[in-house]
């Protein structure tokens, strides 16, 4: 089984897009999909792929300890329907899952359970009552991933018994205020347990396998500033964003593309690069927290890129407020889009 969850707390920076590029993918690739929208009050994954298509194939997965008395795992069952995705050939059946609590929270020392149930229910629910061979569970989540992943080793104990043999990917979406947080001089606390917590990911799930336990993703939303101020190409980006009537390109994160993949590249060395980049920066240019997050961007990247660092160039107006709206065919029509290329171009 291989595990995709899309993990980062601010909103409107391209969570449910990211999932929706790997739903995509997966499809393309043939691999046998579970979509779970972890995100509390909006779920969003759910309510665009699900959508008003009726189906009575519908299945209720319970977690043990829901009936045992035991501490809960954040709600107490998750409701599984089975959908299907248009392809150039016909269409291609996929599930999509959903808490029937959605206000629970899922704490870090009960992630590995709710993964191995997950896991168990394709085996024993999913594939005998649905016909769905799954291979690929993808998590749309509004958790940071230090929310459900702990910075205490015996926590993965489970992960490493049950679910070694498993490849588990954090996709964590950044915004630029996180690099300010974490390249203070002083380290503060939440800095401190971010490193440690990413540290620990990637020790405990890392093997041959699964060489990219950590991937790094910045969209262009992720670019633009809470303020609503910004310059040079981020104020083109931004008011595109406000307008939404034109598409724009990143200036400079578009030749990333171009560039030699790396090695993967371990979080605390991918912070470090970042800092080195940003002193530069800094020295040589000025302008607001977004606009130094993107000129450090570029200096980081000017070389090579490491395989788990994913900065996507294309915003799309059409895709602005996507969640909003209703679409016949979300997967299909996100094929269509220059940033799934981008996205195949830079995971190939």
């Amino acid at each position: 089984m291989e595990y995709h969850i899309v993990t980062g707390s601010k909103g409107g920076v391209g969570k449910t897009l990211l999932t929706l590029l790997l739903i995509a993918r997966n499809i393309e690739r043939g691999i046998g999909t579970l979509v779970v929208d972890l995100n509390a009050m909006n779920a969003d994954s759910c309510a665009l792929l699900i959508g008003d298509r009726a189906d009575d194939k519908k299945i209720h997965i319970q977690h043990p300890a829901a009936t045992n008395g035991a501490e809960q795992l954040g709600a107490d069952n998750i409701i599984v329907q089975k959908t299907f995705a248009l392809v150039d050939n016909g269409s291609v059946d996929y599930a999509v899952g959903w808490p029937s609590n959605p206000f629970t929270l899922y704490k870090p020392t009960l992630f590995a359970d709710f993964l191995c149930t997950m896991k168990t229910a394709c085996e024993k629910r999913i594939k005998p009552e649905l016909g769905l061979d799954i291979q690929s569970i993808i998590i749309d989540s509004n958790y940071h991933f230090c929310n459900i992943f702990s910075q205490q080793e015996e926590h993965y104990k489970q992960y490493q018994d049950e679910l070694k043999n498993d490849n588990i990917a954090i996709w964590f979406l950044w915004v630029y205020r996180q690099l300010d947080n974490l390249l203070k001089p002083n380290m503060d606390s939440n800095a401190k347990a971010l490193r440690e917590t990413a540290g620990l990911i990637e020790h405990f799930f890392k093997h041959d396998d699964n060489p990219a336990p950590f991937m790094h993703v910045i969209t262009p939303m992720s670019l633009v500033s809470s303020q609503l101020e910004a310059h040079g190409p981020i104020f083109i980006l931004l008011n595109a964003i406000r307008q939404a009537n034109d598409d724009v390109i990143v200036e400079g994160l578009d030749r990333v593309g171009d560039l030699p993949k790396g090695d993967y590249i371990n979080f605390d060395d991918w912070r470090q690069r970042l800092n080195i980049a940003r002193t530069s920066v800094k020295v040589n240019e000025r302008g607001r927290g977004d606009e130094i997050f993107l000129a450090t961007l570029r200096n980081a990247l000017k070389d090579e890129r490491p395989m788990n660092v994913i900065p996507l160039w294309n915003y799309h107006a059409g895709l602005h407020r996507y969640t909003d709206k209703h679409s016949l065919e979300p997967v299909a029509e996100m094929r269509n889009f220059d940033i799934y290329n981008s996205f195949i171009r830079l995971m190939g």
